[in-house]
């Protein structure tokens, strides 16, 4: 296959003979050979450019050159590269925009609006119902008369708040001084003298009630004597062959300082609930008997 020559290259085998009115550069084939000791266009002593001959676009214009045609149009292709497709910046993502958030701004704001137009609308239109009523009744107009109620009182019983009672106190009492049937010692006067004992070395009464009350003894007659606030009552106790002292008369008996010194009375015999001596011993010398009541009982004793 033979493929056709290129157009307009001179020179091929079969292609078009050049055309004489075509002048061939310099330093080709068929060209007009140039003086080499020629200077260049442009240069100092160079020969003036044709004017005909535009300088191309985007190159210098030299000094004496005329200004390019205005007419002339550059070639297809000439002074601008097509863009690469593939070369394109990269796409810049959307700026995010505040748009939500100023609309919900906008939207509470206005919901506030509206609500204290709201509160207004209704403030005015209460005072202007006010006002109509005023004017109503200024005018004569009747309004329906509300029911007149009347509220009762429950009854409420009075109370008078009454203080309590004072409770009176009573003071403990203190101990006893003596014990029922302990015998105590006493005094020619009465006086307590503490407690003894009852076998007669100490202690001449035996004691047959206490009582912080001071109530009556039990035996009207019988003996008694104060000590702490209590009322003891005594009965006379004296014991077989110890010494004691007789009072004169009405007295207290108390125990012999000394046995058989003068006044004294050694007891011999004791006959209880006796009236006189002639129940009392007769193994052992007496020479007199004493008979006490409350309790009753016969003493036979040996005087002194």
């Amino acid at each position: 296959m033979t493929l056709p020559p290129p157009p307009g290259v001179p020179n091929y085998p079969g292609a078009t003979p050049p055309d004489p009115s075509m002048a061939t550069p310099p330093g080709y084939p068929g060209a007009t050979p140039q003086d080499p000791t020629a200077p260049l266009p442009g240069y100092p002593g160079a020969a003036a450019p044709d004017p005909g001959m535009a300088t191309p676009p985007g190159y210098p214009s030299y000094p004496g050159m005329p200004s390019p045609d205005p007419d002339m149009v550059p070639p297809p292709g000439y002074g601008t590269i097509p863009p690469d497709p593939s070369m394109a910046p990269p796409a810049v993502p959307p700026k995010k925009g505040n748009t939500p958030l100023i609309i919900g701004v906008v939207a509470g704001v206005l919901a506030l609006c509206l609500l204290g137009i709201c509160g207004v609308v209704v403030a005015a239109v209460t005072v202007f119902n006010d006002k109509d009523s005023q004017r109503n009744q200024a005018g004569g107009s009747s309004l329906p008369t509300p029911y007149e109620t009347k509220y009762d009182p429950p009854n409420v019983e009075r109370t008078t708040y009454s203080p309590p009672a004072d409770v009176t106190t009573t003071k403990a009492p203190p101990p006893p001084p003596a014990k029922i049937g302990q015998c105590i010692v006493v005094s020619e006067s009465g006086s307590f003298q503490g407690i003894g004992n009852c076998n007669g070395t100490r202690g001449t009464y035996r004691v047959v009630s206490v009582d912080y009350e001071q109530n009556t003894c039990a035996d009207s007659e019988s003996g008694y004597i104060t000590e702490d606030g209590y009322r003891m009552c005594l009965e006379l106790h004296l014991v077989r062959f110890y010494c004691y002292k007789f009072p004169k008369g009405r007295g207290w008996v108390v125990a012999a300082s000394a046995c058989k010194a003068k006044g004294t009375v050694h007891v011999i015999d004791i006959v209880p609930g006796a009236s006189n001596g002639n129940r009392c011993t007769r193994n052992y010398k007496w020479n007199r008997w004493y008979r006490f009541t409350h309790p009753t009982v016969v003493y036979c004793v040996m005087q002194y």
